[in-house]
């Protein structure tokens, strides 16, 4: 694969997430830049349910990378329409990660509160960069969670199986 920069290697994830979708029966639409947080728009064939989509992609390195503004306490959300999708272009064919936003901005605020807790409350090396990397361990769970989007027509129906990816990690109390 030629040396791509990081507009190529951004815009070119937000086309194999678009084309995903649409291989898997949905619809979506690339905005490139375009709308800010929001990188795609995708929903089910009928419009019955729509979700935002922002993109992090790498080609080659061990992780994605954000910014520590980005990050915040969240609570988990029963049925989440904001989702970040994390594209790994290296393999031959990219390798999807996909994410409620409630969960990824929650990972990054208390990652970086675990980080700072270890370095006496303030960054090792630069106090003022807001730099985040994002490695694959922390989101490995999400691998493949089409699911997860409620758009697609291939979903679980089953009572017994979990709807979403989301709802096999917070199972309902009873």
């Amino acid at each position: 694969m030629p040396r791509l920069n990081t507009t190529q290697v951004a815009r070119a994830a937000e086309h194999y997430v678009v084309a995903e979708i649409h291989r898997r029966g949905g619809y979506a639409a690339c905005f490139g830049g375009n709308m800010p947080l929001i990188d795609i728009l995708a929903t089910d064939i009928e419009r019955r349910r729509t979700v935002t989509i922002q993109v992090k992609a790498k080609k080659g390195g061990r992780e994605w990378q954000t910014s520590i503004t980005r990050g915040r306490p969240r609570d988990p959300e029963d049925e989440p329409t904001r989702f970040w999708i994390m594209v790994d272009l290296v393999p031959e064919v990219p390798t999807y990660f996909i994410i409620p936003e409630w969960w990824i901005q929650n990972d990054i605020h208390e990652t970086h509160a675990a980080y700072l807790a270890r370095h006496g409350g303030q960054r090792a090396r630069s106090a003022d960069s807001t730099h985040h990397a994002i490695q694959i361990n922390r989101i490995e769970q999400w691998r493949n969670s089409w699911d997860l989007l409620g758009i697609l027509p291939d979903e679980p129906t089953s009572e017994t199986e979990p709807a979403t990816q989301a709802d096999a990690l917070h199972p309902p109390t009873r």
